[in-house]
């Protein structure tokens, strides 16, 4: 046995998942499990690519290196994704749970919404005498809001009542859409439902704020209720009306179920689970009928709001600071160095047990594009940049193959909960993050938030990188004539002064050597010009294989070129112009050309105490080859071409 259990679960309704890691610790202590978290972000709200992005990260996850997998499939905002690795694990005989939703073959965890929404329906009915309700749902194809509906349906016919095709409408249990229903029922101009009956909380929080700004009093006006029991709910005036579906019930349950599968023990394949309907403020009940003492949750809530503003404000300016280390990087390999030193400092806010895990080739590669890069899903080779464990440095960051955190080892008796998260652009992943259940981290929404900070800073270093590589290209085509490989002109003039400047302080003379092709134009008459660049590319050859790589050699014109060679006397620079002649005159003997390339060539070798300028010597070098070419010409009786 491994003692490791996967969860495949979602983070955008980190209250409720927490509660499901509650009750599956709870008994995966029991029998001496570490619990792996892999959390997407996906939602029904946002582009498909950046979902996709999400949704890889139950690539991650190799089913085969656990006992067994937990998925929460009415949460990962992704039905057939969650049907998907429930069916591969049956596949594969790896153990399976899934929590929320039912497929043929697969043992699952029920929440009932029966129990508790009936009760919260027959509630508004008969003690608020509630006629007319509007029915927001999450989505028209998810399992549990059909359910919820279905049921007031079912609650209000038998009552007498009826709920029309009117009155039902999706806020894609987000907080958006339920402020433009909200918008759309006032001006509309038609009368207010009696109640509006949400699917989750958040909906129910984002309908009773926007109908408040309008002018509206809850439940006065209007009647709104949710499901959930998110603590939000409970702390907001008038508390909602909610049903809690018990999910740390639901948690302990289902890791239960999956040990008896396990341990091959007989065990039941559809469990359900009893929601509760928690009677809050929002639908119009006293305080004495309450389920629970509001007004103490409320003070305990503004006696912690005070600590919880100061870690939040504490984890943003860490924030900061990382992404601006981060961003002011010049090359990939620094990235190592600048993470572990920004958490040497601190990370009070990321917890003792923590890793960033990134595909180097991305940005090793910044010119690639990611449809060159990226194959499949964690496909590729992954290194750690920084990592800690029980709140000391790892000393092996090493990642082991499908090990994901760096140097794990199970510890008999010891329980650890990790939590895994993708790094990507749009649908490319290209690293996670992990952190353990000690991090601040998971409260909320501050997980969300200090990922997207993360990936914002590593495009923007590879965007920096690839900047700065297409900048160097550049710099390499300015800095090079394309012809010959010899530098141009432009960098004689910005490098070679701090060159014989540095020479003179040093007290070293350095020679300045000025190359000139004989008959060029002879060439370029009589055998073309692509004959006269080719004896233009063989000279620069002969110069560039010729030079020491501290040296200088430059296309100065046309066909001349000129050699800046620092430390160099007049022994030296004699043996350079004899290679570069010999070379020539090799090249000759060889080759089945109809013309011979020569050349002029001539130099001069600077005192660093003689007080002369560069460009005296540059004039002198140019002025001595001039009389060797003149020399040549008139020796062949020919004038100088």
């Amino acid at each position: 046995m491994k003692h490791k259990i996967a969860v495949y679960a979602n983070g955008w309704n980190m209250e409720s998942l927490q509660q499901t890691i509650t009750g599956i610790r709870k008994y995966a202590a029991l029998e001496d499990f570490d619990v792996f978290v892999f959390l997407s972000y996906a939602s029904y709200s946002t582009y498909e690519t950046i979902n996709q992005g999400q949704l890889n990260l139950y690539r991650l996850a190799d089913m085969e290196q656990y006992d067994g997998i937990i998925v929460m499939s009415s949460m990962l905002n992704s039905p057939p994704t969650a049907e998907a690795i429930c069916r591969e694990a049956k596949e594969k005989h790896i153990p399976v749970v899934s929590i929320g939703v039912d497929y043929e073959g697969i043992p699952s965890i029920r929440i009932s919404n029966e129990s508790g929404m009936r009760e919260l329906v027959t509630h508004l009915l008969e003690e608020h005498n509630v006629k007319r309700i509007l029915f927001m749902g999450g989505t028209d194809d998810h399992v549990d809001s059909n359910e919820r509906l279905e049921i007031t349906r079912r609650v209000m016919k038998e009552h007498g009542l009826e709920l029309t095709a009117q009155d039902i409408c999706y806020g894609y249990w987000g907080n958006t859409e339920p402020v433009q229903i909200v918008h759309r029922l006032i001006t509309s101009g038609k009368k207010l439902p009696d109640a509006i009956v949400c699917a989750n909380d958040i909906m129910a929080l984002a309908t009773a704020s926007a109908l408040i700004e309008a002018g509206y009093r809850l439940p006065d006006d209007v009647i709104v209720t949710g499901f959930d029991h998110i603590n939000d709910s409970t702390t907001y005036y008038p508390s909602i009306s909610t049903v809690s579906p018990n999910f740390e019930e639901a948690g302990s349950k289902s890791c239960e179920l999956l040990y008896r599968q396990i341990q091959g023990e007989a065990y039941e394949p559809h469990i359900f689970i009893p929601s509760s309907f928690v009677i809050g403020e929002s639908c119009g009940c006293s305080a004495d009928r309450c389920s629970l003492d509001y007004v103490k949750i409320r003070n305990d809530y503004c006696q912690s709001s005070y600590r919880k503003h100061l870690e939040y404000s504490q984890l943003e300016m860490r924030e900061r600071l990382l992404s601006l280390r981060i961003t002011e990087l010049t090359d990939y390999h620094s990235l190592m160095t600048a993470l572990q030193k920004h958490y040497a400092g601190d990370h009070s806010c990321e917890g003792n047990d923590f890793c960033i895990v990134l595909y180097s080739d991305f940005f090793e590669n910044p010119l690639a594009s990611a449809e060159q890069l990226f194959d499949k899903p964690f496909a590729n080779p992954m290194e750690a940049m920084v990592g800690y464990r029980d709140g000391k440095p790892m000393d092996d960051l090493h990642i082991h193959s499908k090990e994901l955190i760096p140097g794990y080892q199970k510890t008999p008796g010891v329980q650890h909960c990790y939590y895994f998260c993708a790094l990507h652009t749009y649908q490319y992943d290209y690293g996670y993050f992990m952190a353990a259940d000690d991090s601040i981290l998971l409260e909320q929404d501050s997980l969300y938030n200090y990922l997207e900070k993360i990936e914002q800073s590593m495009l923007q270093l590879r965007s920096n990188l690839r900047l700065d590589m297409l900048n160097q290209d550049l710099k390499r085509i300015y800095d090079k004539d394309p012809m010959t490989g010899l530098y141009t002109r432009f960098v004689y003039e910005n490098k070679v002064e701090p060159i014989y400047e540095d020479c003179n302080r040093k007290k070293r003379p350095m020679t300045v050597m000025f190359v000139d092709i004989n008959y060029m134009k002879r060439i370029n008459d009589q055998f073309g010009h692509l004959q006269g660049d080719i004896a233009i590319r063989i000279v620069a050859n002969s110069i560039r294989d010729n030079i020491h790589p501290d040296w200088i050699g430059v296309r100065f014109g046309g066909d001349e070129f000129l050699i800046i060679a620092p430390d160099t006397g007049e022994k030296a620079a004699a043996e350079l112009k004899d290679r570069i002649l010999g070379e020539l005159e090799k090249n000759n003997s060889t080759s089945s050309r109809p013309y011979r390339i020569t050349a002029s060539c001539a130099y001069v070798v600077t005192d660093p105490s003689a007080g002369k300028v560069l460009e005296d010597y540059v004039r002198e070098a140019d002025q001595l080859m001039y009389k060797i070419k003149q020399e040549v010409h008139a020796k062949d009786g020919h004038p100088r071409t």
